[in-house]
């Protein structure tokens, strides 16, 4: 296995709230809203490789890049694409439902981390490998008090440029398995600009409303279990059937 230096980034959707039952439509529209929201966050994430869907996550890396380029304009797109991507689902295809009416709440997080990783091969999949790819991944369950933030390792922060640096915030951090942890956060939330999205006429919203059902007919009909994979979805003490 051949080890290379990379930085390591993962986009984390949350912001959905206790509901003492989840249905399966609203279940399944939680799944395709996310979704949406996912397939932004990639297509402006420019430069930096797809390692893995991670339910409600997406797990990039960069082979050689830059933190400060990963942090300073890789982040800022991606949200600005997932903020842009939110505006048009509450126009185009919100409904009543407890999913739907919780679109304004979801939000975006990034956990950042530079180390050294190791492309694995299973069966036809490549998986990364390493100290630094558990690291990352611990960093999702942090002590950050905002919803809306990158979490950085020092060797990340130590890239950024002094005005950048004055923006973030020391937190020591006790991950399990690794110990004691030295972090940095920015706010992101702060201030935020909501994107301005334009209307969209009656056949617009339609073909929106109709592509939307037809990605989610699967996971209506059982063929697929909607939010198997998401950790940030708590779905209460019990799920009633649709």
């Amino acid at each position: 296995m051949a080890v290379r230096r990379a930085v390591l980034l993962i986009a984390d959707i949350g912001g959905y709230t206790h509901y003492m039952s989840w249905n399966r439509m609203h279940l399944v529209h939680a799944q395709q809203t996310v979704a949406e929201l996912l397939e932004a966050v990639i297509d402006a994430g420019k430069g930096l490789k797809l390692a893995k869907l991670e339910g409600d996550a997406a797990f990039f890396w960069a082979p050689g890049g830059n933190p400060k380029v990963v942090v300073c304009e890789r982040i800022t797109t991606m949200r600005q694409a997932f903020l842009a991507r939110r505006e048009r689902l509450k126009k185009d295809i919100a409904c009543d439902c407890q999913s739907c009416s919780q679109l304004g709440n979801l939000s975006l997080k990034f956990v950042a981390h530079e180390g050294d990783v190791a492309e694995q091969k299973v069966k036809r999949r490549v998986e990364l490998a390493g100290f630094d790819v558990i690291l990352v991944h611990r960093m999702l369950k942090n002590l950050v008090p905002v919803s809306e933030y990158v979490l950085m390792t020092d060797v990340v922060a130590a890239c950024l440029d002094e005005s950048i640096r004055k923006l973030s915030i020391a937190l020591t951090h006790d991950f399990e398995g690794i110990g004691q942890t030295a972090t940095y956060y920015i706010d992101l939330a702060t201030p935020e600009v909501r994107p301005v999205v334009a209307e969209r006429g009656f056949f617009g919203r339609l073909s929106a409303k109709l592509g939307f059902g037809a990605k989610a007919l699967p996971f209506m009909l059982g063929a697929k279990e909607p939010c198997a994979q998401f950790h940030n979805l708590d779905r209460g003490a019990q799920e009633l059937p649709a």
